[in-house]
């Protein structure tokens, strides 16, 4: 098995024993579920409670426009862990195989040069190895939106030099409440990334923005859509990829399967994009 996918298998094996040694979840099903979480490029701005941990698993597939090696391949793993009042903690590990060029987290780590790849040379390994928190300065109330900053570290290594990354993004979401209490929401993520040692050929400093609206169908369904753009290499158009898909909760409270469906507004985006989304939470209290 690759090295760099060797984390996200442990994540995998580590999953029956947490579920198991989690405790009843009666709270989770009175609570609405979240709107923008996983699989969707959207990150929600309330921090896990302090004792709760919830870990996600995404596979992806998405299909290039352009180059020999077209199909990419993906699983993304992110643990999340609440250790004080609006303070959580996240530790992530990317994986991916293919054209690394269509992963706007990746493709800058295919060419040994250090400039994006083509998808010319075959298919690649590439994957990433995330560290972060998110902070929680306030909680929604009335018209105000709840919102958060969070930071994250990423080395990211392929065929080429590894690189490393840091981001700090600004994250709103505000909900309103439907006819016969079903919740619909928004969400901004705004933010930032700065790229350590960079090589000339590459771009020090980029900006991204997502946005997503979430209605509520039942108390543990959502249907989702969401917008990603991020800036890439000098010669390249932003990432831009539209999504949409759905959120369901399962009846046992504490886990969520989630699956979307994207596809990219210009030829340096993927052409389509599949992601299918399991998160489990554990602890006490409920997400």
């Amino acid at each position: 098995m690759p090295r760099l996918l060797q984390p996200a298998f442990a994540a995998f094996l580590l999953t029956p024993p947490l579920l198991l040694s989690a405790a009843p979840r009666a709270a989770a099903q009175e609570e609405p579920i979240t709107l923008a979480d996983d699989p969707f490029e959207i990150t929600d701005p309330i921090a896990a409670p302090p004792g709760e941990a919830e870990l996600a698993v995404v596979g992806s597939y998405a299909r290039s426009r352009r180059g020999r090696v077209r199909n990419t391949a993906g699983i993304d793993t992110e643990l999340e862990v609440g250790v004080a009042r609006r303070l959580s903690l996240r530790f992530g590990q990317i994986g991916d195989y293919g054209n690394l060029d269509v992963r706007r987290r990746l493709g800058f780590a295919t060419d040994r040069t250090g400039a994006a790849d083509d998808g010319s040379q075959g298919p690649n390994w590439g994957g990433a190895t995330v560290l972060g928190a998110l902070y929680q300065l306030a909680e929604e109330h009335g018209a105000v939106p709840a919102a958060a900053f969070q930071g994250r570290a990423r080395m990211i290594y392929g065929p080429g030099r590894p690189a490393y990354e840091a981001d700090l993004a600004a994250l709103f979401g505000k909900t309103f409440a439907r006819d016969g209490g079903l919740q619909l929401g928004v969400n901004l993520n705004l933010g930032w990334v700065a790229r350590i040692d960079p090589l000339p050929s590459e771009r020090p400093n980029r900006v991204f923005v997502n946005a997503s609206i979430g209605q509520a169908v039942r108390h543990d369904t959502a249907l989702v859509a969401t917008y990603a753009r991020e800036q890439q290499e000098r010669g390249q158009r932003d990432f831009s990829l539209v999504q949409v898909g759905i959120r369901h909760r399962l009846p046992n409270g504490r886990t969520v399967l989630g699956l979307a469906g994207g596809v990219g507004t210009n030829r340096d985006s993927p052409r389509f994009e599949l992601a299918f989304a399991l998160q489990w939470a554990f602890g006490v209290g409920g997400r």
